[in-house]
């Protein structure tokens, strides 16, 4: 690795203590020795979790109802239920606090969203050694689960709760989505964690003892459409990465907002960044980067990233701790003098978070666009109509939803869409201003003309294969840029006009 100039050591170090002293992100952890998930919050705003009552119990399994025995995975969903796994109970667990107490102790607060033992399930599933999660906007939850000495398989499970009933243990609502090594023995193949890539593949982090499957990252693609990984083709190998001083553990493998996937080996105490910069589905040489290496033990458990591309890791280590990684300076690598920052530490701490194997941060629901030709034009209420989004930009999901907010009570209102954006005042005497370039489609279908009722709020589900265009319906491709806005009834001094709210504009992946 070349040497940095000496401009950027010293901006390193002078940017370093300004990351450090913003405020640290709302987090759960999971405690696999207490049986426990903690809340962590930063009440002081000093950047850490060390204070006296900025790490309460969320979940303690001597108070609800549910054993947990070694909690090691955790997934936080948008309407803020946590999900968790036990790799010795088998189970899916999901904890909600229902009645806004701060933990999960009442009444149908924490529940077995998935159960992966014998007879557990309708679907005869077993889950036997369950750890890494990934939950896409749809609800489906992917599970790495490992086989052991008395059954199971090698495999990545897909669950979801067709019935709404609350759990996934229904006929159809799980699945062995791939088998990795069937009727290999225990040991062979360890997957550890599964991710969703910005592609719409799945990718998953290989932990086995022999050299088939190797350790590393993995591919999944369903090309056949069958619904599991069912032919050789569909899983790749992504990432093997070259040999280390130590024998690789790859325990985690997580994503950031740019699509380039991060995985842990805390047998050689690196964290890999790999971006597939030619988009040939395989990490090339050159394409890989030791983005972090622990100057002491570290033993990483568990990765998230937040939206300003910070990583946050949990070590069971001594101590146990939470960390910061962010590239203050940008030259693609962390600095663990200056850009690795402790959060939280159980040699400061009062509160011991017992071996903690998984983090999950809270977050705003991320928007799948970004406003602009804003703000609109106020209405009659003293407010500019917004545009914002529910769901994702993913072509793949196909769920992304449009809502136009601060409109006026129990006005009817439309969306309109275009490929182009403009800047258009008062047309057709609007009083508003209209942020789309023809050509414009308008979502005037069946269902799609609402009323604001007393929220002032019109929201829609989009179908991205049939986006409404004057020429008849168009179906959005991977990297299209569409702009939105909403069209209203307004009244101005008793005289009926319209208006519009301002644009929206999605890029798709």
């Amino acid at each position: 690795m070349t040497s940095r100039p000496l401009y950027l050591v010293a901006y390193a170090a002078l940017l370093a203590p300004l990351v450090q002293a913003q405020a640290a992100p709302d987090v759960y952890v999971c405690d696999s020795e207490g049986d426990k998930v903690w809340f962590c919050s930063d009440l002081d705003g000093n950047g850490d979790y060390n204070g006296a009552a900025e790490a309460v119990v969320f979940y303690d399994d001597g108070l609800g109802p549910v054993a947990l025995s070694v909690n090691a995975g955790l997934m936080r969903a948008t309407d803020g239920a946590l999900f968790v796994t036990d790799s010795t109970e088998d189970i899916v667990l999901r904890l909600i606090d229902i009645d806004g107490n701060g933990d999960a102790h009442g009444a149908n607060e924490a529940t077995v969203w998935f159960d992966g033992r014998t007879g557990g399930n309708v679907s005869g599933v077993l889950m036997t050694s369950a750890r890494g999660m990934w939950r896409d906007p749809n609800g489906v939850l992917w599970v790495a689960s490992s086989n052991v000495v008395s059954g199971g398989n090698d495999a990545i499970l897909r669950l979801e709760d067709l019935t709404g009933d609350g759990d996934a243990n229904d006929l159809f609502e799980a699945l062995e989505y791939y088998v990795i090594a069937p009727g290999a023995t225990a040991g062979v193949s360890i997957p550890s964690a599964i991710v969703r890539g910005s592609d719409g593949a799945l990718y998953y982090a290989e932990n086995g003892t022999s050299a088939n499957p190797a350790k590393g990252a993995y591919r999944l693609e369903d090309l056949d459409q069958s619904g599991t990984i069912d032919q050789p083709n569909e899983v790749t190998p992504y990432f093997i990465a070259p040999p280390q001083g130590g024998t690789a553990f790859h325990w985690e493998i997580t994503i950031d907002t740019h699509g380039a996937l991060y995985l842990g080996d805390n047998g050689n105490e690196i964290i890999w960044k790999l971006v597939d910069a030619n988009n040939n589905r395989v990490i090339d040489a050159g394409e890989e980067q030791q983005y972090w290496t622990a100057g002491v033990a570290s033993n990483v458990w568990d990765i998230d990233v937040d939206s300003d591309g910070s990583l946050y890791l949990v070590e069971d280590q001594t101590p146990d701790r939470i960390v910061r990684l962010y590239d203050a300076d940008g030259n693609g690598v962390i600095d663990p003098l200056n850009e690795a920052f402790e959060l939280y530490s159980d040699l400061v701490s009062g509160n011991d978070l017992g071996s903690p194997r998984a983090l999950a941060l809270v977050r705003s629901p991320l928007q799948a666009g970004t406003n602009y030709c804003g703000p609109a034009v106020i209405n009659s209420t003293g407010a500019s109509a917004t545009m914002s989004s529910t769901g994702s930009a993913s072509v793949v999901f196909n769920d992304l939803g449009l809502v136009a907010s601060d409109l006026p009570q129990n006005s009817f209102g439309y969306f309109l869409t275009s490929r182009n954006q403009s800047f258009i005042p008062n047309p057709g005497g609007s009083q508003g201003t209209l942020c789309l370039g023809a050509p414009i489609g308008r979502y005037v279908g069946p269902g799609q003309i609402q009323n604001s009722g007393a929220t002032g709020v019109i929201s829609l589900t989009l179908n991205l294969v049939n986006m409404p265009t004057p020429i008849g319906p168009a179906a959005v491709q991977v990297g299209d840029v569409w702009n939105f806005t909403a069209w209203y009834r307004d009244a101005l001094g008793g005289v009926a006009v319209s208006n519009f709210a301002d644009g929206y504009s999605v890029t798709f992946h």
